[in-house]
């Protein structure tokens, strides 16, 4: 009997020993070379975290992968391998809990490359197969044949031949989608090296692109493969026969546009060989906006002037904007691409009389740039835009002051440009007001006191409505007007009126660390009465106390004898 209970006992006090050693169940084939009690140790080192580290130490491809972000595994949120590969699950098992059931229903975008097009009707093993795993995650696998889910590349011509034979770049996608392939509903002739104009735009692209000038090579079925790259475009010449032979020059769209031969414009002039080339909405301007070509007396087509804005240009500013005390010309704030938006950035404010720091440095320029009417005169110019606002003072801009008793007082003094809120005042800058912040109210937020700051109110801007309702930030003058006393009007007949200071500290309430027994009350505290608690004497109060100061009984027998009990 008693060696049954001592095996029951050791069985109990070693019973995790023996666990395990108790294999769950038998590994899978692909990991039969680990199978044993003795081979446990292989991977099952340091709890689960550590077992997944050891499937990588074997599985290197899979960190590699990881590691690249690239693949499902890099999306698993740092799941443990167990969680999708558990391995005792007997001989046979494929070692992959799918998380959709099986292969075939896998959502393909957890992979970083959804399948669709002709690619949704594609199987698992018309793209995994041995010949497509090319990437340099396939060199650090342990499978060395078969299949497998890794080490397929994502580009195009990882699977398919390239019919362009190099000439474009890899990223087919830019031209053609997964649907078709000889159809390219993604490419837009206007983003190459020569957009489409004119009578172009009707072309076939077999008439440019299949020439059999262009010494054409063949696919695998005899046909000849278009050539898109490198194909001459440089001048007119390179497909175009040219009538003038050559008197005229090179430089057919001089004088030419794509619209029709036989269509000569003067706005095709190639002005980039002038002293002045076209640039941004200058291209857009008619000859005739710069160029007299009437034949009225005096009429002179060039020269031009066009040193500076000016030149052309009326100052819509009035002569108002400035630097560095002078006039300015327009290229100062603006560019050629249009009047609108300005150029002067608010890292080029810098350089003006109010450098943009802070919130300010993200405000829209017609916040502050603000439009006159059209009633408001001539002095702003006829773009009437206040180039010079004022800027002294907060005030000057911004109408929504929450402290509006306090106009004697800048708002540079409690704010700074990062934000209205929070408020610079710190405790230690609160030490000049009223009410200094002292022992636990220094750790009080200040909307603990100033409960305004709570309230967000709906509306514009303005003095009259306002953002916030207003914060007139009154110092208390009492404890009371912020505490609720717990001992009723107990004190409040004595010389100090019952302030709560005369006996407590702002640090801690209790205990009453300024309040001394045999200062302030009428019974002193002697002999063995300098042990007794508070509360033996003091007892609880009623609602709305806690307890009982005054009047307590001075008497003995009030608390001694018979009768105290």
């Amino acid at each position: 009997m008693r060696r049954g209970l001592s095996l029951g006992l050791f069985l109990l006090l070693h019973a995790p020993a023996v666990s395990a050693q108790i294999s769950p169940g038998p590994l899978a084939r692909a990991h039969a070379s680990l199978e044993g009690a003795l081979r446990c140790t292989t991977c099952h080192t340091g709890g689960r975290q550590a077992l997944s580290a050891n499937c990588l130490a074997c599985h290197k491809d899979i960190g590699w992968l990881v590691q690249r972000e690239r693949g499902f595994h890099a999306s698993t949120g740092g799941a443990t391998c167990a969680s999708c590969h558990p391995d005792h699950a007997g001989e046979s098992f494929a070692l992959i809990k799918w998380p959709e059931g099986d292969s075939e229903h896998f959502d393909h975008t957890r992979a970083g490359w959804p399948l669709d097009g002709r690619h949704a009707r594609a199987t698992c093993a018309d793209c995994h197969t041995a010949k497509y795993r090319v990437s340099e995650a396939t060199l650090l696998s342990v499978r060395k044949t078969g299949a497998g889910w890794t080490g397929l590349e994502r580009t195009c011509t990882a699977c398919h031949e390239d019919p362009h034979r190099g000439a474009l770049d890899h990223t087919c996608v830019t031209c053609h989608d997964t649907n078709r392939w000889h159809e390219t509903p993604r490419f837009d002739h206007v983003r190459t090296r020569y957009p489409l104009t004119g009578k172009h735009a009707a072309v076939a692209c077999d008439k440019c692109h299949l020439d059999a000038r262009l010494g054409l090579r063949a696919d695998a079925r005899g046909r000849p493969v278009p050539l898109f790259r490198p194909l001459a475009f440089g001048q007119c010449s390179a497909c175009h026969t040219d009538p003038h032979a050559g008197r005229l020059g090179p430089k057919c769209a001089a004088c030419h546009v794509t619209g029709g031969f036989k269509v000569f414009e003067a706005a095709s002039f190639d002005h980039e060989r002038t002293h002045y080339p076209l640039r941004g909405a200058h291209q857009r301007v008619s000859c005739e906006g710069c160029h007299d070509f009437s034949d009225r007396p005096g009429a002179r087509r060039n020269p031009v002037a066009f040193a500076a804005c000016g030149d052309c240009h009326k100052d819509p500013h009035g002569a108002t904007a400035t630097l560095a005390g002078r006039v300015v010309d327009c290229s100062a704030c603006h560019d050629l691409a249009a009047f609108t938006p300005s150029t002067f950035t608010a890292v080029r404010h810098r350089d003006a009389r109010y450098p943009l720091e802070g919130r300010h440095a993200a405000v829209r320029c017609a916040d502050c740039h603000v439009k006159t009417p059209a009633t408001a005169g001539g002095l702003w110019g006829t773009a009437r835009v206040v180039i010079r606002p004022p800027y002294a003072r907060c005030r000057d801009c911004h109408t929504d002051d929450p402290h509006r008793e306090r106009t004697e007082q800048d708002c540079r003094d409690c704010h700074d440009l990062h934000g209205y809120r929070p408020s610079t005042v710190t405790v230690g800058a609160h030490l000049k007001y009223r009410f200094a912040l002292e022992g636990a109210h220094r750790a009080v937020p200040c909307a603990g006191c100033h409960r305004e700051i709570q309230t967000v109110a709906a509306g514009p801007r303005t003095a009259a409505g306002g953002l916030f309702p207003p914060l007139r930030f009154s110092a208390p003058q009492t404890c009371a007007q912020c505490h609720t006393g717990p001992h009723g009007g107990q004190f409040a007949a004595r010389a100090d009126g019952g302030r709560c200071d005369a006996c407590h500290d702002p640090d801690v309430w209790r205990p009453a660390a300024r309040f001394d027994h045999d200062r302030d009350a009428t019974f002193s505290l002697k002999g063995a009465h300098t042990g007794v608690p508070c509360q033996r004497c003091h007892r609880p109060a009623g609602p709305g106390l806690d307890r009982i100061y005054r009047p307590v009984t001075a008497k003995c027998e009030s608390c001694h004898g018979s009768e105290a009990r």
